[in-house]
């Protein structure tokens, strides 16, 4: 017979519908005054850095030559749209080649606004960058759902698209364009040459930067590099990617306007060139020069393009007599191939490495001077030894949990669930519920169909047919982050590791759920105290999985089974009210088990309904209250674990054989040996 270890008491008891805290000792003992880990960045280096670009450009007009002076401000205008780009690109994740047709939108409604309708400066800067976002808004309704290379091209032919509007549209006078734009004034002086222009630029451009360095450390920004890495358990912890992306790609529009608005000012005439494919080139040379998700980087970029511009601008002609244009984008496009092979990450990542260097080198010393000894950070080998914390630990806090149902509720109810790969079939109609406050264990062969049912559950497969119904709410078909929000949480058969941060960004990222700052608080930096706890939150789940000593290494370095305890770490941050655990032993050490399975014990006396996918029958039958077992796609056996562990049709799903046929091939096999 198959040999199934005893199953243990539940342990459940009835739970009234709140939030209820896993342990008996306070929450978050001991960590709210902790220094702040190196991962949370403050913005100490964005002050410094725009204080630096602030003095110098106080200092430039009075140093650099009249050309100089010209290609500097130029400069500075297309910071604006690469700071934009370097958002929707390093951040997003969206390659974009149209950022010229924002630029051109608010460049032509700026010009228009202020030379037919004779609005003022401001109302007519404001009315252009609204405009570039409200053309952004609704072309990237349908474009966002395009990913990669498709998405690349389609904005490609909206540049082209643009171009053509305002070269064939009498009202934006066609070929020859608008011009006589009048020069902008500030408290009554105008602002007539390169020098007041850069001056008058530069707040504009710092406000920018903070703007974009706030929003990549916000909420928001951190959803979207986990987006980057694996959007699958992003959007599993709630993360609404469509969304995050739309609204990341109006405000890259934004920037764009804005910039267009200067470029108006500055050569007080707008064409159709504005639009060209070349200038898109530019902006996107700048990004990946400056090194793609470094918004430092896209000020530093522009300023390198633009100068590269100026000397190919002069080199061309002399080497080609009669050269064109288009062999200046030639030459753009030799650089941006060189940069990509050579340097993929731009001058951030020349700056990043030296700055590493640099102070990895002075805090060795500090060290060694303070110590007298040289005491080395975490090695390969250290991240690689077992955990040894006592398995039944029970002291540590660990946080609140939903419980919205009283224990003994269906808080998930699967009927009919079925999906179909052209002729074959992976689930068949599949139909169970599962009890608040219990853990059901979903066991069954190799190919039995498990992990497909957990992704219809979670919604990231739709199913062929069937429902999913969980807390009263039909979620059969939709997005992952729509379970998420309701307090559906789960793990992957596959580690899905945030491998852009550390051990406890991940973690972190769980709280995604729970937070409110959104990507306009993020951008204004209000969300301090959100951030502060949830850091906190996350290093106490990390205590609770006995993970404390690697809180601040990165993520991908772990081993194994060290990122499995850290996934599971990510997915108790969220509070969840159902938690799907998909092979979470996989890859453990046998104490490592011992520790998650004590964990989830305490997960269910406190409340947290589990349900959980594991290969290791003995430990499934220990923990579950209920198990169902399912074999080529089909549910075989549903019930308590003793009734399930004698059920003829589960031998022979894992056997091969009947009851009899087994029990007489083993007495062979002992007579044997």
């Amino acid at each position: 017979m198959v040999s199934f270890s005893n199953p243990q008491p539940s342990g459940c008891s009835a739970m009234s519908n709140k939030t209820r805290s896993l342990s008996t000792t306070p929450t978050f003992v001991g960590t709210l005054t902790a220094k702040k880990p190196s991962f949370w960045v403050t913005n100490r280096g964005a002050t410094i850095g725009c204080s630096i670009l602030v003095l110098a450009a106080i200092i430039i007009p009075f140093t650099a030559s009249p050309a100089m002076m010209n290609v500097a401000v130029f400069a500075m205008i297309f910071a604006l749209p690469a700071i934009g780009l370097n958002l929707l690109m390093g951040l997003a994740g969206q390659v974009s080649l149209g950022q010229a047709a924002f630029f051109a939108i608010g460049a032509y409604t700026h010009a228009i606004l202020l030379t037919k309708f004779d609005l003022p400066g401001p109302v007519a800067a404001v009315g252009a960058i609204v405009m570039a976002m409200i053309v952004a808004l609704l072309v990237g309704l349908p474009l966002m759902r395009l990913r990669g290379h498709y998405l690349a091209l389609a904005t490609l032919g909206l540049g082209f698209i643009v171009m053509i509007i305002v070269r064939e549209w009498d009202f934006t006078g066609r070929t020859t364009g608008i011009y006589g734009i009048p020069r902008p004034e500030v408290f009554g002086v105008v602002i007539n040459n390169n020098g007041y222009f850069f001056w008058f630029l530069t707040p504009f451009v710092v406000i920018g930067l903070i703007l974009a360095i706030n929003l990549s450390r916000s909420r928001a920004g951190r959803a979207l590099s986990a987006v980057n890495d694996s959007e699958l358990a992003a959007e599993s912890l709630g993360v609404n990617t469509y969304a995050l992306r739309l609204k990341v790609f109006v405000i890259s529009a934004g920037f764009a306007g804005i910039g267009g608005v200067f470029y108006a000012y500055q050569v007080a005439i707008v064409s159709p060139q504005v639009a060209s494919f070349h200038l898109s080139v530019e902006i996107l040379l700048m990004v990946v020069i400056g090194g793609l998700g470094s918004v430092w980087g896209a000020l530093a970029g522009s300023f390198l393009v633009e100068f590269l511009g100026e000397g190919m601008s002069e080199i061309i002609p002399a080497l080609i007599p009669g050269a064109t244009g288009e062999v200046q984008l030639l030459g753009y496009g030799i650089v941006l191939v060189l940069v990509i092979l050579l340097l993929p990450g731009g001058l951030h990542q020349v700056a990043a490495a030296g700055w590493a260097r640099a102070t990895g080198l002075w805090r060795r010393r500090g060290a060694e001077s303070a110590r007298g000894i040289r005491r080395p950070a975490h090695t390969a080998a250290d991240l690689h030894e077992p955990i040894v914390a006592d398995a039944e630990t029970t002291d540590i806090a660990l946080p609140a949990i939903s419980v919205p149902v009283a224990a003994g509720e269906p808080i998930l109810v699967i009927e009919g669930l079925t999906k179909q790969y052209g002729g074959v079939t992976a689930v068949n109609n599949v139909s169970f519920s599962v009890p608040a406050g219990t853990i059901l264990g979903l066991i069954g062969p190799n190919g039995a169909g498990k992990t497909t049912c957990f992704n219809m559950i979670s919604g990231a497969l739709a199913p062929t047919s069937g429902s999913v119904t969980f807390l009263g709410t039909s979620i059969a078909g939709r997005k992952p982050h729509v379970a998420a929000d309701l307090g559906l949480t789960r793990t992957f058969q596959n580690l899905q590791v945030f491998t852009s941060t550390d051990v406890v960004g991940n973690v972190y990222m769980g709280r995604f759920r729970k937070g409110r700052a959104g990507v306009l608080r993020g951008m204004l930096g209000m969300q301090t105290g959100e951030q502060h706890e949830n850091r906190t939150l996350a290093r106490d789940l990390l205590q609770s999985m006995h993970l404390t000593d690697v809180a601040d290494e990165a993520a991908a370095a772990l081993p194994f089974g060290r990122q499995r305890m850290m996934e599971v770490c990510r997915a108790l941050a969220s509070e969840p009210a159902l938690l799907l655990l998909d092979e979470p032993m996989a890859g453990l050490s046998g104490h490592e088990r011992d520790v998650l399975a004590n964990l989830l014990r305490r997960l269910r006396t406190a409340g947290l309904t589990i349900v959980l996918v594991e290969h290791d029958v003995a430990q499934v039958m220990s923990l579950a209250d209920h198990v169902a077992v399912l074999d080529d796609g089909v549910l075989i056996a549903h019930g308590d674990p003793e009734t399930v562990r004698n059920d003829p049709a589960v031998v022979v799903a894992y056997l091969g054989t009947d009851i009899d046929e087994a029990e007489h091939d083993l007495i062979e096999l002992e007579e044997h040996v």
